[in-house]
């Protein structure tokens, strides 16, 4: 038996043969209801019109290359710089575990319901909870949203003291190794 060469099942019979996005497949009746685009003639098929970029078109299409030029400009575009705190300028709580243990009790939840909410094994829930394995990030995010919890606290930055040894008053090298 053969199988489909899009998603892979065992095909009774022979299969079918279609053209999906202008490559020749041998799929399943499933795939070949889905996805193709079934000509009749090889004068048939549909092809799909060539944008060129605005730098090769002609002057001609200036209506074209002007709104594409609009849509690369606005494609181009950044994200306004925001001044909010992510996910690298977090640390996580000292006391994870405990916080994770006490909020999967008070929203009376199994460590087997938790975990499958949040798409990790139990063992690994258990690691967590008892302290001896810290979450991932996806993770963290998951116990975040399902217990209604903050397991994340920001980076405090320590200020440099000057040192009384230092002639100008700045930190010296030294001070800034500590």
């Amino acid at each position: 038996m053969s199988s489909c060469e899009l998603c892979g099942r065992t095909m009774k019979g022979r299969g079918r043969n279609v053209t999906i996005e202008g490559a020749e497949m041998i799929v399943c009746p499933q795939c070949a209801s889905r996805f193709a685009s079934q000509p009749s003639k090889a004068s048939d098929k549909i092809s799909a019109p060539k944008i060129q970029p605005p730098w090769m078109q002609s002057s001609a299409s200036s209506s074209t290359s002007s709104t594409l030029k609009s849509t690369i400009k606005t494609a181009r575009k950044k994200p306004p710089l925001r001044s909010e705190i992510t996910l690298d300028d977090m640390i996580l709580v000292e006391n994870y575990a405990e916080i994770i243990r006490n909020a999967r009790q008070k929203a009376k939840m199994t460590q087997d319901t938790l975990a499958q909410k949040v798409g990790e094994r139990v063992s690994t829930l258990q690691s967590i909870e008892s302290g001896r394995l810290k979450p991932t990030k996806r993770t963290l995010r998951g116990l975040e949203r399902e217990l209604e919890i903050s397991l994340l606290e920001p980076i405090d930055t320590v200020p440099i003291k000057p040192t009384l040894g230092s002639r100008s008053g700045e930190p010296t090298l030294g001070d800034r190794v500590i």
